[in-house]
């Protein structure tokens, strides 16, 4: 009997300009205010210009009118969150109020009529995606970054060109799902925001491009100024997620802060920066911030052999001893200005660093992490696999390439679904022995 032909779906959940909008139509008409110049209007989270125009003025094309009517308030609220300008009313925030140039009776007739056919498009919309897709790419990331999807489709009736034209900031949410495949389980590549959409010709495509960051723009994009003392790395990436209104994992112990100051660095760079700093791996996957301990991580059993000649499609792996360490050499200045200086692991490549603690724990807790994290790129690899059920933290053992062979961690996966079928690309690091204090 013929083996039947192994396919994959890509499933797609879309809001688009409609998602958008659905969210300030559901606000009650209390946000709303009958003034001499039109209606006095109240953002609210995940309001854009284009949604507002559709749902008062008919047309998501008209945002320019609402932008001229409210230009100085918007140009002032962007300044106010360190934006040099609003990129001509691309950002705004919940808690403008505009003027929308129109009367009560047409702004309710026009939200009306909104409501009514708006909705009916959002239940297509993902639908439609996934009929013209053309190609599809998901980046899975084990630490250092958010993980991201790229996406193009056929557009050759330019309707996401017009009617349907993608939005900055609107939800997307991806699974790919396999079809006649044994042992291959369905993959929720999580939600993404769109940051990036771009068109091409003659024969017109449009390219999606999302990241899975929180939905609130200041979590990546707003400097912010701020002192946390006796605290933990928990407690501070506990504040960060409650302003960026996402869920905190967090898989690792408690560390201990003393003092430190988040200086004009957006809550995105500056909880990276603490991780890296005490030697735990942070990612944002739908719409969650994961944090955990990645020597932990690292010494889990694996899920998965990959053997040469069976599994594995093609490899490349390098080994260097250029930038990895035996030990740590360390010298910090307590908070008395007092120097000390502490060696862990054993002599050999010593690691110099120099730095700030508020104590021997802390500066050990330091110097731990930045030679582990050195030591993590003496031997990589990137392999190309027969698509199975893997995702980036996980462990796999390497097998059949002399002394290759070994543990390894997965720090990314790409997932990649076109007109060659579906591929997947692995880039790892061999797990060595952790230097501790």
């Amino acid at each position: 009997m013929a083996a039947k032909p192994r396919h994959v779906k890509i499933e797609i959940k879309y809001d688009g300009t409609d998602g958008k909008a659905k969210v300030a139509s559901t606000v009650s008409t209390a946000s709303e205010n009958i003034t001499e110049g039109g209606i006095s209007y109240t953002v609210v989270r995940g309001d854009t210009l284009w949604a507002i125009a559709k749902k008062y003025l008919g047309e998501g094309t008209r945002y320019t009118e609402i932008y001229d009517a409210n230009k100085d308030v918007i140009e002032a609220t962007a300044r106010a969150h360190g934006k040099p300008d609003s990129d001509h009313g691309h950002w705004i925030w919940a808690g403008e109020i505009l003027v929308i140039p129109i009367s009560a009776s047409s702004a309710e007739e026009s939200r009306s009529s909104y409501l009514s056919s708006g909705q009916s498009k959002k239940e297509k919309l993902g639908n439609k995606i996934e009929r013209q897709l053309s190609s599809f790419s998901y980046t899975d990331v084990a630490s250092g970054q958010s993980d991201s999807v790229s996406l193009t489709m056929h557009d050759i009736g330019k309707e996401w060109m017009g009617a349907y034209m993608p939005q900055k900031g609107a939800s997307l949410g991806a699974k790919i799902v396999p079809e006649e495949w044994e042992k291959l389980d369905t993959l929720d590549c999580g939600k993404f925001v769109l940051d990036d959409i771009s068109f091409s010709g003659p024969q017109i495509t449009c390219s999606l491009g999302g990241v899975s960051v929180p939905a609130m723009d200041d979590f990546k994009a707003l400097p912010r100024t701020q002192t946390y003392e006796k605290t933990t790395v928990r407690q501070i990436a506990s504040q960060v997620a409650s302003r960026a209104k996402v869920s905190l994992v967090y898989e690792a112990s408690d560390v201990q802060i003393a003092e430190i100051e988040q200086k004009k660095k957006t809550d995105s760079a500056f909880l990276y920066e603490i991780c890296e700093k005490y030697g735990l791996a942070m990612k944002v996957y739908n719409h969650k911030i994961v944090i955990f301990d990645m020597a932990a991580y690292e010494a889990k059993k694996a899920v998965l052999t990959l053997e040469a000649g069976k599994n594995i499609e093609s490899w490349s792996y390098n080994t260097t001893v250029d930038g990895t360490y035996t030990g740590v050499e360390l010298s910090y200045t307590d908070p008395d200005k007092s120097t000390i200086k502490v060696t862990i692991g054993k002599q050999g490549r010593m690691y110099s660093l120099n730095t700030q603690a508020s104590s021997r724990y802390d500066a050990e807790l330091q110097a731990e992490a930045k030679v582990n994290e050195a030591n993590r790129s003496a031997e990589t690899m990137t392999i190309s696999v027969f698509p199975c059920t893997l995702v980036a933290t996980q462990c796999v053992n390497v097998k059949g390439l002399g002394n290759i062979d070994g543990k390894y961690f997965i720090d990314k996966i790409k997932h990649d679904v076109g007109s060659s079928g579906y591929k997947m690309q692995l880039t790892l690091h061999k797990v060595q022995k952790i230097i501790k204090a």
